[in-house]
């Protein structure tokens, strides 16, 4: 089973409206059932910073991904924020997820120059705290009663990520007490 990601083309907007109108979609998002074809393709519209790719298998899409970047704010540039990861209801636990994050953290890491990734997520939702956990995100805090679904209010963890070159530089500057060489000099921080 060979999975394919490629950036997202116009006319996979009607795959990827079956995509985020599945019902494992809208209860991991703030997607509401319902949702007109228009208005997906509207939300699909290019827009500076957005990335958007899919997941194709066997000719069909069944997976999307957006990655959020911000090139025209110089002092957030560094940060990405990873707004969705969609996968075909039908297709779920076929590891589409996987390679639609492997892309995208590729894309920020070696591509962006983004060094913090940010996300939101359902407190309850384990599959994919699981799936973000195993790229490096850990949970930095937790937004109550952050949204409502199905007659509920619930709980959002802001997840993040640091791209791993930048953690071990920091860290290896709290331990070595914080002196860094500039133009061969060392110099306090």
């Amino acid at each position: 089973m060979e999975i394919t990601i490629r950036h997202l083309k116009a006319e996979d907007s009607e795959a990827v409206h079956q995509i985020l109108s599945g019902e494992q979609v809208i209860w991991g998002t703030m997607r509401l059932p319902y949702d007109s074809l228009d208005n997906t393709r509207r939300r699909l519209e290019p827009s500076p910073g957005t990335i958007q790719l899919v997941a194709v298998l066997q000719g069909e899409v069944v997976g999307f991904a957006e990655l959020i970047t911000y090139p025209n704010v110089p002092r957030h540039r560094h940060v990405g924020e990873l707004n969705l990861i969609a996968v075909r209801d039908d297709m779920s636990g076929k590891g589409i997820g996987h390679k639609l994050m492997e892309a995208v953290v590729e894309l920020a890491d070696q591509w962006y120059q983004i060094t913090k990734l940010n996300l939101l997520v359902w407190q309850d939702n384990v599959t994919a705290i699981h799936l973000y956990r195993q790229f490096g995100f850990v949970v930095e805090g937790t937004i109550t009663d952050y949204a409502f679904r199905q007659g509920t209010y619930v709980d959002a963890h802001i997840m993040g990520r640091a791209r791993p070159q930048k953690n071990q530089k920091r860290q290896s500057q709290q331990e070595f007490g914080a002196r860094t060489p500039v133009n061969g000099l060392a110099t306090a921080i």
